[in-house]
């Protein structure tokens, strides 16, 4: 009897060591989190820098975070994103204050023309105004929090026709779109507004005679290198926004060490996603020569045109608009040209 006592004493702390480990790592795997990533396009460049943020946010959680990556808009198309993010149908995704300006209204003040020219100087300044109160409240309304902000080419033109001043562009029918039809509107032209997946027919039937867009990447993509002759460089309208969101019922459940790494990540994004844009640039602006197309350069006093019109016009168009929303307009943009200025 006195034998089996002591087995029983020496089994009940093993029993109890195993029956910790067990509790122990039934508790680990209770803490891990398979979130819905849902991009509206197909695998590419645009969604280049959210795969690296994925990545990286798995690989340094060690596991505890996975991402079902969903493509080619299943859950819904660009301007769809922002509600759908908000209702929780999918965790993470990406949205545009172009395609959503009304859900943004102060996020918009990135795509006014000409307020930042380069691309490098826009994605830093557009990625720390996330940071601005008024901003995260912005998202907060939709029931999301901003991650990183990035930006495709520039909006520039490309033309059935050779022009190289804002009079040579009147008369012609000019697809304009965000701050490039803005712009254009303020200075007399005629500009058509046509969706983007009716563009390419709307070009080659000559229902417009130019269009403004992301010239070598997205263009190239939807075949309108194939289409206009001409390409009109040094005239960056604005650049094409996305920035990639969680969604805030999701980030409230995650633990303050796996926030920390998504935003430690997050941090990095402007560099890689600004490398990945230049790499792709230069196949794209291969792409057009090949095909035929004549680059044409704008003249940087048909530039400053341009811009003096969206200084007197576009600009203070945009804070009365949202100022009488209620909304503060002109310290974001203040507060944004100096985020440029910065860089």
């Amino acid at each position: 009897m006195r034998k089996i006592g002591q087995i029983f004493r020496f089994l009940i702390p093993v029993i109890a060591l195993v029956a910790l480990v067990v509790f122990m790592t039934g508790f680990g795997r209770r803490k891990s989190y398979k979130l819905v990533y849902h991009q509206a396009f197909p695998p590419g460049y645009i969604s280049a820098g959210d795969v690296y943020w994925m990545d990286e946010v798995e690989r340094q959680t060690e596991g505890r975070v996975t991402f079902t990556r969903i493509f080619g808009g299943t859950l819904g198309d660009l301007g769809a994103q922002p509600l759908n993010l908000q209702g929780g149908v999918f965790d993470v995704g990406q949205i545009s204050y172009v395609y959503s300006p009304g859900l943004y209204p102060l996020g918009t003040v990135c795509i006014l023309p000409f307020v930042a020219t380069d691309v490098d100087k826009w994605m830093l300044a557009t990625h720390e105004l996330l940071e601005h109160p008024a901003i995260v409240a912005e998202y907060e309304a939709l029931n999301q929090k901003a991650l990183f902000s990035w930006c495709l080419e520039p909006m520039e033109l490309m033309s059935y026709v050779e022009v190289y001043s804002i009079d040579d562009l009147r008369g012609l029918k000019i697809r304009g779109h965000g701050g490039s039809a803005w712009v254009m509107e303020a200075a007399g032209l005629t500009v058509v507004a046509v969706p983007w997946d009716e563009f390419a027919v709307a070009a080659e039937r000559r229902v417009v005679d130019a269009g403004s867009f992301p010239v070598p990447l997205v263009g190239r993509d939807a075949g309108l290198h194939q289409i206009f002759p001409y390409y009109i460089t040094d005239l960056p309208f604005y650049n094409f926004h996305f920035a990639t969101a969680i969604n805030f019922d999701t980030w409230n459940k995650l633990p303050a060490d796996i926030q920390e790494v998504m935003l430690e990540v997050a941090a990095e994004m402007t560099e890689y996603n600004s490398q990945c844009l230049y790499a792709e640039l230069e196949k794209g602006l291969q792409d057009l020569l090949d095909a035929g197309v004549v680059t044409l350069h704008w003249p940087p006093e048909e530039l400053e045109k341009f811009r003096e019109i969206a200084l007197e016009k576009v600009w203070p168009g945009w804070v009365a608009e949202r100022e009488a929303e209620g909304l503060p307009a002109q310290e974001i943009l203040e507060h944004y040209q100096a985020l440029v200025e910065k860089y």
